[in-house]
């Protein structure tokens, strides 16, 4: 993605040299804006967070604002960059005789070429953005895209079967964009409105796979499931073991378990019997020492991962030379 993005530079630098160019060969004002139709159709493809997304964004004014804004940024590069070229001809005292079409020509080749070499989407779920600007634009457009995504996630009854949701949240909870709806289905399932039980279990059970613990695509994961069956006795049993196994196999994954005091919060607090909560009392205790070994499991990993810093070295003291006669 890194490499794509440092050829990205070398096809804008065709983009901008076609006004350059077009300005040295004497083209009139006319052109430009034929080179601002094209400034404006590599925003639109290359930085479509910028951009209205749906029709309904296109009637609102401040979308219009923004893309005026955007426009007219573009007549004054293509301005800025016509009075360059004419500069450095008017210096020269040389101008070249070019087909007209030739700059703008150029210019429109960057469009194919950076197409084919950026997809911003597709770099916005893996995190790489073209620079802050795209980053701050692209997050409250994430923020919406995940909300939506999550909705037939929480549509669905609480006693939905397994084998239908397990699959939904599989083909939902994809590997771009998992983390951020992820967190948003943490975030809605704080709600106590609904128990959506059988969505709990299928995240609980998703999140704490190996598959998506070990490379780390969803740095949070089993905090988000941690936080997912809090309340949940059966799900804290269903959790616990795999947890377990999973601060084993991949103790450099530590920082995305939920903190040790949390867990501990929950074994001191979080397992009173009552109307809620009818597990008997041996399957609590059994409970409450999984709960306390996690914790533990989970400082150990995080000291070892933790750099260690390097031992100061004491010089021993000069010792006295004696002295001659």
């Amino acid at each position: 993605m890194l490499a794509r993005l440092r050829l990205l530079r070398g096809a804008a630098a065709l983009l901008y040299f076609g006004p350059l160019f077009a300005g040295l060969s004497g083209s009139g004002w006319d052109q430009v804006p034929f080179f601002v139709a094209i400034f404006v159709l590599w925003l639109i493809i290359l930085r479509p967070e910028q951009w209205p997304a749906t029709p309904a964004e296109w009637l609102t004014a401040s979308a219009w604002g923004a893309a005026l804004t955007q426009v007219l940024s573009q007549i004054l590069l293509v301005a800025v960059l016509f009075g360059i070229g004419r500069g450095f001809g008017g210096i020269a005292g040389f101008l070249p005789v070019i087909n007209p079409l030739l700059p703008a020509a150029i210019s429109f080749l960057a469009i194919p070429l950076g197409r084919s070499l950026w997809d911003a989407r597709e770099a916005a779920e893996a995190g790489v953005f073209l620079d802050e600007e795209a980053e701050r634009a692209q997050i409250p457009r994430a923020a919406a895209d995940a909300a939506l995504a999550i909705v037939p996630l929480l549509n669905l009854p609480d006693d939905a079967p397994e084998a239908q949701v397990s699959p939904l949240v599989s083909n939902i909870m994809y590997a771009n964009g998992a983390a951020l709806r992820l967190n948003a289905l943490t975030a809605a399932l704080k709600r106590p409105d609904r128990t959506h039980a059988a969505l709990r279990r299928a995240l609980v059970i998703w999140a704490s796979e190996p598959e998506v613990v070990a490379p780390g695509l969803v740095p949070d994961a089993m905090a988000n499931a941690f936080s997912i069956a809090d309340g949940s006795p059966d799900l804290l049993r269903l959790l616990v073991p795999r947890a377990m196994a999973l601060i084993g196999a991949f103790p450099g994954r530590a920082d995305g378990f939920p903190a040790p005091t949390a867990i501990r919060q929950v074994a001191a607090d979080g397992l009173v019997g009552g109307p809620t909560n009818d597990l008997p009392s041996h399957l609590r205790d059994d409970l409450r020492d999984g709960l306390i070994a996690l914790a533990h499991a989970v400082e150990m990993a995080q000291a070892q991962t933790q750099p260690t810093a390097d031992p100061v070295r004491r010089e021993a003291p000069a010792t006295a030379q004696p002295r001659h006669a």
